[in-house]
């Protein structure tokens, strides 16, 4: 087994055996397994995750699966990478596991199940399998939100709150179940060799009594051929270490050529460039204009581009540029291997096709072919001509489905019918190898993406930015509807993956606003970005507070676990806050959407640990003194808005 690189801030994989057990440790998470094939106990953020070892369960021959032998053995392990075997049997079928884990907890299955005895004759009957389900139950409290990928654009319905009826869902290549600090993620490339009696009833979720369970329809009939082999993986969140630094990042969406030399207007000398670094700005992206052809690694303006970077090295600031999942047509590489690394359709069809300027168009390119290693060496050499810091990816950690059978993705059915696969280990490894040049480098590895937080490519990056399925203007009205707040704890918060996420605002009112968004966001210590000048001088300010204060070093106590802490009222008042011994800063949002409210947050100073009376209350942003009655405050607010208050 190769020794492979172990990237920090991972640490090294710890692999024990005894005679009936194994366990792989690394950072944040232990998996177990104890006298069985298949993980009894996954450990993470110190919770157990389990309620019962995740089974096979099954019928064959008209009996219930029952396994008589059963085994487990550590193979190899070293600092990056351990491997375990095993196997279960009975009178029927044998099934063996071999399950790789990755430093960063990822776990790659591949199982094959086969007959206990091959067939001597034409006569001789195979086992007859009515049913096998891979079930893994959660503990019912580890259990309370879920998301999957692919998800859909105007709408969150791909995260969100486990339903009291569970769900009912076709073939899904992710879906990640768990709680506001961790969870589990199960994945797969594709539904090769499943069995489901009905295809919008490959997986469910579940409640039974004190258990979830999310349950694959592996077989729900007799499969076509033995011994069949399937491949899929687990991944216990969070995948690392929150950054403690993040809210230093200070990211804005602005560079362009030219602004280190730009007057930000006709009366003052200032430069664009200098006024966005007295605004607090440490990191500055560049959108796809920085190069003419779309996500390429190379441009024609040079010097420009090395100026800009130089001069925002002078000031401290990083520069991220664009890259991003798709093959222009204006690229030299078109011509001779656009049919060989484009996402095609069951039908040979291209996918995306997004057009700018100057004319072209660009479509979807799959990284697993050979435009992995084309992209992974452009962007070293990029980073060695230019010198900026780290990239932002555009849609590049996703899986797009692709059955572009010339670089191996698709595969047939027996009926000879082409399906898609999701190329998740492919993509993984691409985003291992960008990670590991840009970490070297102490730069940012940034992705956005929308609905898809798919844990084994997302684990190499130091952040995200989420929100464009809304750009539509769904959130204009009854936005909390429309984004349930604890869809927003399950796919837009990142602390339940170990990943810093910004919020993404693109309208401008009356639709859907910065100020508004920043009512969600802010109570689950999450940023909106800033795109413009006018965003900038908002998000300035509160950058500032947070740095003040010191949030970084602070005690952070959300809404949906602090009223043992404070009440509120009205109920649609929320208030998260931080902690620095005998000061506070809260967060208070008011989610009504046309409603002004006077809000009311009453301390509770014996549980809060507070020696003294409140003295000081005041808004953190305007300076605005708040007077303090029985260590309750009130506070106006408007509608879809939020206040940072200091109280000291």
């Amino acid at each position: 087994m190769d020794n492979k690189e172990l990237l920090p801030p991972w640490t090294e994989v710890k692999a024990e055996t005894t005679d009936y057990e194994v366990e792989v440790d690394m950072w944040g998470r232990s998996y177990r397994f104890s006298h069985a094939m298949l993980p009894t106990s996954i450990v993470s953020a110190e919770e157990e995750i389990l309620s019962s070892p995740i089974r096979l369960a099954g019928i064959v021959n008209g009996e219930p699966v029952t396994w008589q032998s059963k085994d487990v053995f550590l193979l190899c392990s070293n600092k990056s990478e351990a491997v375990v075997s095993g196997c279960q049997a009975n009178d029927n079928l044998i099934i063996d596991v071999t399950s790789k884990f990755e430093f960063d907890g990822m776990i790659r299955m591949d199982m094959v199940i086969m007959p206990q005895r091959e067939r001597s004759s034409k006569r001789e009957a195979s086992p007859q399998i009515e049913r096998l389900w891979l079930e893994v139950p959660f503990n019912k409290h580890r259990a309370t939100l879920f998301h999957y990928w692919p998800g859909g654009w105007g709408h969150a319905k791909n995260s969100g709150a486990i339903p009291e009826n569970g769900l009912t869902l076709p073939f899904k290549p992710f879906i990640w179940i768990g709680w506001e600090e961790g969870g589990l993620s199960w994945f797969a490339e594709s539904d090769k060799g499943w069995e489901p009696k009905e295809e919008n009833y490959c997986i469910e979720i579940v409640r039974e009594g004190e258990e979830v369970i999310l349950r694959l329809h592996l077989l729900d009939k007799q499969p076509r051929k033995l011994p069949l082999t399937l491949t899929m993986g687990l991944q216990a969140t969070p995948v690392k270490p929150m950054p403690k630094d993040f809210h230093q990042w200070r990211i804005y969406h602005g560079a362009n050529y030219g602004i280190e030399n730009q007057a930000i207007n006709q009366e003052e000398d200032e430069t664009v460039l200098d006024h966005i670094t007295e605004l607090g700005v440490k990191t500055l992206v560049s959108y796809e204009n920085w190069t003419p052809i779309q996500g390429y690694w190379k441009t024609t303006e040079e010097s420009k581009l090395r100026h800009l970077v130089s001069e925002c090295h002078k000031r401290g600031i990083k520069v991220l540029l664009y890259f991003g999942y798709e093959l222009s047509t204006l690229a030299p590489e078109w011509g001779k291997m656009a049919d060989d690394v484009l996402v095609k359709g069951v039908n040979g069809e291209f996918a995306g096709g997004y057009q700018r300027l100057p004319e072209q168009r660009a479509y979807i390119v799959c990284y697993n072919s050979r435009w992995q290693d084309y992209f992974i060496e452009g962007i070293s050499r990029a980073l060695e001509d230019y010198g900026f810091d780290g990239v932002y990816l555009d849609g590049t950690i996703e899986p797009w489905g692709c059955a572009n059978e010339r670089h191996g993705c698709g595969y047939r059915t027996l009926d000879g019918s082409l399906k898609a696969t999701y190329p998740i280990f492919a993509v993984r490894e691409l985003m291992k190898r960008l990670y590991t040049i840009i970490q070297s480098k102490g730069g940012i590895v940034n992705a956005h993406q929308s609905t898809c937080c798919v844990t084994p490519t997302l684990a190499f990056c130091h952040s995200y930015w989420d929100g464009e399925q809304f750009q539509g203007g769904e959130l204009a009205t009854e936005a909390l509807q429309k984004l349930p707040l604890d869809t927003f704890r399950a796919e837009f918060m990142g602390k339940n993956f170990g990943i810093p996420c910004e919020f993404l605002v693109y309208e401008k009112p009356p639709d859907w606003t910065f100020e508004r968004a920043l009512a969600f966001t802010l109570l689950h210590d999450v940023l909106v970005r800033p795109l413009n000048l006018e965003e900038l001088e908002l998000m300035s300010k509160i950058w500032k507070v947070m740095t003040d204060f010191g949030v970084s070093t602070a005690e952070w106590y959300p809404y949906w676990e602090n009223e043992r802490f404070l009440k509120l009222e009205p109920d649609y008042i929320k208030a998260s806050f931080y902690q620095k011994k005998d000061k506070l800063l809260l967060v208070v949002s008011n989610l009504s959407d046309k409603q002004e409210v006077e809000g009311k947050v009453i301390l509770d100073t014996t549980a809060l640990k507070i020696s003294g009376n409140l003295r000081l209350c005041y808004d953190a942003i305007t300076g605005e003194n708040i007077p303090i009655k029985d260590s309750g405050v009130q506070i106006s607010l408007q509608p879809m808005t939020a206040r940072l208050i200091q109280i000291e």
